[in-house]
């Protein structure tokens, strides 16, 4: 079966990002099957808005630590490239040139938190929380989600956020206006499908050059490669902590 699916329903699509397992860790497969769907819709005309979710337990808990796809390098080169997948991956969502929004169940940590920053709008369950540990990992939030939390939240709220350990809640999210709706337990998907309909009533074309140039405005991911070659960077040169066993990783996986 297939990680990911795309549900079309009229002018909205439903992107849905399901390992099967595994706390829905971004793994280099999933990065590569996510970037795929974000080319087909880029270039589906009849599509003017798309949600993208994981599964009804989890968004997802970040980039998958035990993918050897991803670590099993010796020469850092081939590392830098496979982590920069990542990088791609949230740049596609961003560009996708139709409104975008994160319908998000359970935990989005690390990766799986900067991917939904890299849509337009997020919808978080009653349940929900994004969770950046990336920096008390020792390790700089890349991606392009610096930028992207730093726009929304403010400068000094990002800060708490990743210096802190902060678990935002779908609540706080709103007030930091990181989450755009809160809606019930399990129906965060139907919510973010109402107001994916509200706005591809919009007309198409209308909307992608407003979207376009709203983007332009704020859009500062273009350095993401940076945070990304750093995070390579603090990696290689900052083997785990004690505090920072293996097993603690897998309990939070983070994004590059």
């Amino acid at each position: 079966m297939s990680m990911v699916s795309i549900e079309r329903h009229g002018t909205v699509a439903v992107v849905r990002y399901d390992r099967g397992g595994k706390a829905n860790a971004l793994n280099l497969a999933a990065m590569d099957a996510l970037i795929d769907a974000a080319s087909q819709l880029a270039e589906d005309d009849q599509i003017r808005a798309v949600v993208l979710t994981g599964t009804p337990a989890i968004f997802s808990a970040g980039i998958d630590l035990k993918d050897p796809a991803l670590w099993a390098h010796d020469d850092p080169l081939a590392t830098q490239r496979a982590l920069a997948r990542g990088e791609a991956l949230c740049r596609a969502w961003s560009e996708l040139p139709q409104v975008t929004i994160a319908a998000i169940e359970g935990a989005a940590v690390g990766g799986g938190a900067v991917l939904a920053l890299a849509c337009d709008w997020r919808a978080l369950g009653a349940n929900a929380f994004l969770r950046l540990p990336e920096v008390r990992l020792g390790l700089p939030l890349a991606w392009g989600g610096l930028p992207r939390l730093a726009s929304l939240a403010g400068p000094a709220r990002a800060k708490r956020a990743l210096f802190t350990d902060f678990k935002l809640d779908a609540d706080t999210a709103e007030q930091w206006g990181v989450a755009d709706i809160v809606a019930p337990e399990g129906a965060v998907v139907q919510a973010a499908l109402a107001l994916a309909r509200e706005a591809a009533a919009c007309p198409a074309l209308a909307t992608r050059l407003t979207k376009r140039a709203i983007d332009a405005q704020f859009d500062a991911s273009r350095h993401a490669h940076a945070q990304t070659d750093q995070f390579l960077l603090c990696h290689l040169l900052s083997p785990p902590t004690a505090s920072q066993t293996p097993a603690t990783a897998r309990a939070h996986p983070i994004n590059p």
